[in-house]
């Protein structure tokens, strides 16, 4: 179907923007989605811990997962040749000793585990081979009637819902941080925090929502020792310092490259500082630059703070992530920032999150 045949038919339907604005939450509390059918470990609406594919139990920092032997899904060895190397996320933050293998029982033990350790587990990175969710367009598949899409791409998302195909909310699994040089009152943050998230949520992709359920000095208070023994913070950056002179040639907020959610958050960064009022004034104390700001699209294979760079903003996986998981995945992103230094005075918001959906599929398929 062309693009032209989609907006004729979505002006026949009372125009695509006009779909229902919210998905049709799993989650009794809220809006927290259906969640990953493979997860190994769940949250439930109030954020506590329950079974998923396995059981779980704790003890003198070994977590124990059992596997139910008639439970689809891998298990066991087989589920352990899948998960990523432990240098890399999610494990970074975090130190395994060991694991060790026993049937559909698997141990692993971890040296100075941090808080709600087994909360690792319910990270849909350590449940095998799952479904992949697309940030491409899926019109012309759900054209074709096909069944269980995963997305992200907001078009697509809107098309289905004007055409009438069941769209539902998997889980807010990603979230966005703006990291900035200098530090302000906690209440002025926090503000710039809100405003740009509730800017941003509001005219921003489809499924992004303002983050009020998790706080960066809390997060880094509780985690930060943890991520200093397994890696120590990258090197600062010759490029960076918080102290340094910001002139108004080149002020830049930059984002990750192809990244459409973060570059729009950028933007609305650029835009707040030619408004004129308190929040402007606000930001111009956190990056210490006069005037207009630029956005700069920031490749990940030249990824660090560029010399013009007043404020960055940068992508890591949340929901039911563990915290501690999330802070060192920042930390590594926000190279030359000085994000996991507590003497650096950057300022960390996490501003906002957004979800991935499944299309076409039905109740019943979902758990």
């Amino acid at each position: 179907m062309s693009n032209w045949t989609r907006l004729v038919l979505c002006a026949l339907l009372g125009a695509c923007a006009s779909a229902p604005s919210g998905p049709n939450p799993g989650c009794e509390a809220g809006d927290g989605g259906t969640g990953y059918p493979e997860a190994l470990l769940r949250l439930g609406c109030d954020g506590e811990l329950r079974p998923g594919r396995a059981s779980w139990a704790v003890a003198d920092g070994v977590v124990t997962l059992d596997f139910d032997p008639a439970s689809e899904g891998l298990g066991g060895r087989d589920l352990v040749a899948q998960w990523p190397p432990l240098n890399q996320p999610p494990w970074i933050g975090h130190r395994v000793e060991d694991i060790v293998v026993s049937g559909n029982r698997v141990s692993i033990a971890f040296r100075d585990p941090a808080p709600d350790i087994a909360r690792l587990f319910a990270d849909p990175r350590l449940a095998g081979p799952s479904a992949i969710v697309g940030d491409h367009d899926v019109r012309d598949a759900i054209d074709r009637g096909e069944q269980g899409i995963m997305t992200r791409h907001s078009a697509s998302i809107e098309y289905a819902r004007s055409v009438g195909v069941p769209v539902r909310l998997v889980a807010y699994d990603r979230a966005y941080l703006v990291a900035l040089p200098r530090t302000s009152e906690p209440a002025d943050a926090e503000a710039l925090s809100a405003a740009v998230g509730g800017d941003w949520a509001g005219w921003g992709p489809v499924g992004s929502r303002r983050l009020s359920a998790l706080d960066w000095n809390r997060i880094s208070a509780d985690c930060s020792p943890v991520g200093r023994s397994v890696a120590a913070d990258p090197a600062p950056s010759n490029t960076g310092g918080a102290a340094r002179e910001i002139g108004e040639d080149g002020q830049s907020v930059s984002y990750a490259e192809g990244d459409p959610p973060a570059r729009q958050l950028a933007e609305r960064l650029a835009s707040m500082a030619l408004r004129g009022d308190a929040m402007a004034a606000v930001l111009a104390e956190l990056t210490g630059a006069r005037g207009r700001l630029t956005v700069r699209a920031a490749s990940i294979a030249s990824s660090g703070r560029a010399p013009g760079d007043v404020a960055a903003v940068v992508r890591v996986p949340a929901g039911s992530v563990h915290p501690c998981s999330l802070y060192a995945e920042a930390v590594e992103r926000l190279a030359g920032w000085d994000a996991g230094s507590t003497a650096s005075g950057a300022t960390v918001l996490i501003v906002g999150e957004i979800g991935a959906f499944v299309v076409g599929a039905a109740s019943r398929d979902l758990p």
